[in-house]
């Protein structure tokens, strides 16, 4: 991991295998890559740093150093950049595959190492991450800060979570403005097992108070592909007792139909409402999917 010297050994030796995982991720993303893949920007002041050679002279705080008789940079929000509030979906359904049915990771270890990933690059650029997850209520809260050794306890976080309860994204999301107070960007990722025109409306409160949203649509290839031929048995996964014997050759091509539908209406609401849309198949390589997002953002930086 030569390439990414962030965290100690001894630290990394205490990380969890999602964490592990999301440095892998990282180093495949940024291999080739030259451009630091800056996601946001403010324009107020923040908290110092160490003065290191190459720093901007004119930024040293000389009434620190007065008392110190240490140099530090001022840093303000355009060099620290944003806060961001990565939201992860842990209702049931985010469970999918349960161990020994496939050989990836069910929807909510692909999402929660992608979010890593995500806050490791954040924490590199000294920016803030806070992590949530939720059901059908807020489950675990973890409040921002900037420290590259907050990882840890985000991964620990994530890796003790486990995926049970329905999806109630509406009432999750209502007051997650109140969280912020300056400015932030908002990171969720979901299944989306929940009405779309619902869950964007809720969302487009969150631009309209000035936050970015962007939402990583998490979807397995049995969602997407519908492999199945035989008579199969469909359990709902968050809600017991609800199942349902279908003829699966049959109904594949109403099953895309609607799928294809429902996909359209997602992205065009989205759309609507000014949310940065992805839909994440968790058959790809993460790397990839890592490496499209951060060449985005460096083109939107870019332009403006």
């Amino acid at each position: 991991m030569s390439r990414i010297p962030l965290l100690d050994p001894v630290t990394l030796s205490r990380l969890p295998p999602v964490a592990i995982k999301a440095l892998r991720v990282v180093e495949g993303a940024l291999t080739g890559m030259h451009q630091s893949p800056h996601l946001g920007q403010s324009i107020e002041f923040s908290e110092h740093k160490e003065y290191s050679p190459g720093d901007e002279v004119k930024h040293i705080d000389w009434k620190l150093y007065g008392k110190s008789d240490r140099y530090y940079i001022k840093q303000f929000e355009d060099e620290t950049n944003l806060r961001a509030y990565l939201l992860i979906d842990a209702s049931a359904s985010m469970g999918y595959p349960e161990p020994g049915q496939a050989d990836r990771e069910n929807k909510f270890t692909y999402a929660s190492i992608l979010a890593l990933s995500i806050a490791h690059l954040l924490f590199r650029q000294h920016d803030s991450v806070g992590l949530l997850t939720f059901n059908e209520k807020l489950q675990k809260v973890m409040p921002p800060k900037s420290q590259p050794s907050y990882l840890l306890p985000l991964a620990n976080m994530l890796a003790e979570q486990k995926p049970t309860g329905e999806t109630k994204i509406v009432d999750v999301l209502r007051n997650m403005g109140e969280l912020a107070k300056r400015r932030s960007v908002f990171m969720l990722f979901s299944d989306l097992f929940a009405d779309p025109d619902e869950t964007s409306l809720i969302l487009k409160q969150l631009t309209h108070q000035g936050h970015d949203v962007i939402l990583f649509h998490i979807m397995d290839p049995d969602e997407l592909e519908f492999p199945f031929n035989d008579p199969t048995l469909f359990e709902d996964m968050e809600v017991e007792g609800r199942n349902v014997q279908i003829d699966a050759h049959s109904i594949r091509p109403y099953y895309k139909q609607e799928l294809e539908a429902f996909l359209a209406r997602v992205k065009q609401r989205t759309r609507e409402a000014g949310i940065e849309y992805w839909q994440i198949n968790t058959g790809e390589a993460m790397s990839l999917v890592l490496r499209r997002f951060l060449l985005q953002r460096n083109h939107q930086r870019g332009r403006r």
